[in-house]
């Protein structure tokens, strides 16, 4: 789930849902999601997550990664709110801000590296992830050739949203992460160019 930027996305009951394509490959890359880290009731309806985290859930600060993950992050900034010990969202604009895309990384990939994650998928529409995390290089890439059309759901109804460049990591299995890289390969190479 990722919320809309631009004019509106102050708009809070709106949500970008990744597309039927990408979250059918998702799924054959993983053997099945079991979880999903960013998700709602309806975005569930599409990913199909065994289990998934809300936003009352707060599957940031709250909850813990495990099994085969698929995340696509909400957008917009956070910062450290030192006080509660929490990642707090925020619609201020300023340098010091974290993006959301990279706040939710650094859970993932701490959860992965823990071995809390067997596998996971990250998808992104924020190409500022280049320069916020750049351990993804270190991680089979594809950035994809189309920017993805994504479902977006308000209170008018759910719609079609054309987002911009977009990319996907893939987290291998450490059981044997030659075999995951090379189906990340063959399954991903259709849809972008794979860098790993």
């Amino acid at each position: 789930m990722g919320r809309p930027h631009g004019k509106h996305s102050h708009v809070q009951d709106q949500e970008l849902i990744t597309n039927y394509d990408l979250v059918g490959s998702a799924h054959a890359m993983l053997n099945g999601i079991t979880l999903d880290v960013a998700s709602s009731d309806f975005a569930n309806q599409h990913v199909d997550a065994d289990e998934y985290y809300t936003p009352i859930d707060d599957g940031l600060n709250s909850q813990d990664f495990h099994g085969r993950v698929y995340l696509f992050p909400p957008s917009g900034a956070y910062y450290w709110d030192k006080k509660n010990e929490r990642w707090k969202k925020t619609e201020v604009s300023n340098p010091t801000l974290i993006s959301s895309h990279a706040v939710w990384f650094q859970k993932l990939f701490k959860a992965w590296y823990k071995q809390h994650v067997t596998e996971a998928i990250f998808f992104s529409n924020n190409m500022d992830m280049f320069r916020y995390e750049q351990i993804i290089f270190d991680l089979p890439i594809c950035i994809l050739r189309t920017a993805p059309t994504l479902l977006k759901n308000s209170s008018k109804g759910v719609t079609n949203h054309k987002t911009g460049s977009s990319f996907v990591v893939y987290l291998p299995s450490n059981k044997n992460p030659e075999k995951g890289i090379d189906d990340f390969r063959n399954l991903y190479a259709e849809k972008g160019r794979v860098i790993y």
